[in-house]
């Protein structure tokens, strides 16, 4: 959220698209009662009549007609957007779009949930803490009074309003070894590794034992274990690939209530800013110290060409930008499809987005998103005898 419009909300009344709470809603760790609060407001304005999206500021104390004082929340009582998500979502009818965001203003954390317009009702699919199955909750005013849910001429003025509805998708980075989702913001660590030269840096020599008396190497006959005189070199690049890039997958849902028709994702970010995207294909092997000849020198055939799979990533570079481009296919409602990985890596400490649209056909227009990532980049050195000492990385 920009900081000139959380101030404008600071300024407004509470009403059915704005609530400020001075405290965190009680959640992990909570019984059902507790979390049944945050429940029912969030059912309130996903419900409530409003022509615009709703917020909850949380560590915003109110002050009737004037300006809401910040009193902040500590870090550690910030919510997790996918927790948040997965909870809600686990115990309603139909997906509810709505977004956690840890928020600083003037030194102090608040929390942020926005809660988009979407179709509704939304309702309960059983009892859950104080909340009734299939009760249709709606925020009036400046509350939602459990005790006054929507009347069935109001439900039904609801399903009406609804009418046909066009593809709802959220893109979001996904863990690389769960489906589980992360966000719209990684941050890691990474090292920019030196190396000599790679003219500098010697073949691999056999053992002392294994050369002739005159100091020659050993003629090696065994074609299935032979000396990998690169090796050095080769472990030199794959060390510098392997402690500067990371590994990036995304997550596509659909959160609306129609199929979603032919998926596709672009993201693109510039070429100038020291970012690097690569696809698998360009992750190095992890070199070996001996080979086999007789795997080396097998004669590769033409590859094919397969029909594109959903999930797969294209990446196109130019002299002004990375483009990715990621095939989905088609997306039922609730359903998400993961990508494969590619890889990003930075040569020096700072943040880089992914300025991202996402296709289908039942789209009236790209829907435009945007994915941050913090690279914490430190710097190292290795020696010819730094690179003789590392151990043969894994397969």
């Amino acid at each position: 959220m920009e900081r000139a419009f959380f101030e404008k909300l600071l300024y407004e009344e509470e009403s059915p698209t704005l609530d400020v709470k001075s405290r965190q809603y009680p959640f992990a760790n909570a019984k059902e009662d507790q979390k049944s609060e945050l429940l029912k407001d969030i059912l309130g304005f996903v419900n409530a009549w409003r022509r615009s999206d709703a917020y909850i500021l949380i560590g915003v104390e109110e002050v009737r007609g004037g300006l809401h004082k910040v009193i902040g929340i500590t870090a550690t009582e910030q919510l997790a957007d996918h927790s948040l998500q997965q909870f809600v979502n686990s115990l309603t009818n139909r997906p509810v779009r709505l977004q956690y965001e840890a928020f600083e203003y003037e030194g102090k954390q608040v929390g942020i949930i926005r809660i988009e317009q979407q179709p509704h009702p939304v309702y309960l699919k059983k009892k859950f803490g104080k909340l009734k199955k299939e009760q249709v909750y709606v925020r009036r005013g400046s509350s939602t009074d459990p005790s006054k849910p929507a009347s069935p001429e109001e439900i039904a003025l609801m399903g009406q309003m609804a009418g046909p509805q066009s593809a709802q998708l959220s893109v979001e980075f996904a863990d690389t070894e769960r489906d589980t989702a992360l966000g719209a913001k990684l941050t890691w660590d990474a090292e920019l590794l030196q190396t000599p030269p790679f003219d500098q840096i010697p073949d691999l020599e056999l053992p002392p034992h294994r050369r002739l008396s005159i100091g020659l190497p050993a003629i090696e006959l065994d074609p299935s274990n032979m000396l990998n005189r690169n090796y050095l070199r080769a472990l030199a690049n794959f060390e510098w690939f392997r402690r500067l890039f990371r590994p990036v997958r995304l997550v596509v849902r659909n959160e609306g209530d129609v199929a979603a028709k032919g998926v596709r994702c672009e993201l693109a970010t510039p070429a100038d800013t020291g970012v690097v995207l690569l696809d698998a294909a360009d992750r190095p092997d992890a070199p070996r110290r001996h080979y086999s000849v007789l795997q080396s020198a097998a004669i590769k055939g033409i590859k094919p060409q397969f029909r594109r799979t959903p999930g797969e990533v294209t990446i196109d570079k130019n002299d002004e930008r990375y483009l990715i481009e990621i095939e989905f296919g088609d997306l039922q409602p609730g359903r998400r499809v993961w990508s494969d990985m590619f890889y990003a890596g930075k040569g020096e400490s700072g943040e880089f987005e992914l300025a991202g649209q996402i296709y289908a056909a039942n789209l009236p227009q790209p829907k435009k998103f945007m994915l941050a990532i913090c690279a914490k980049v430190s710097g190292t050195t290795l020696t010819v005898n730094d690179l003789r000492e590392l151990p043969e990385p894994p397969a």
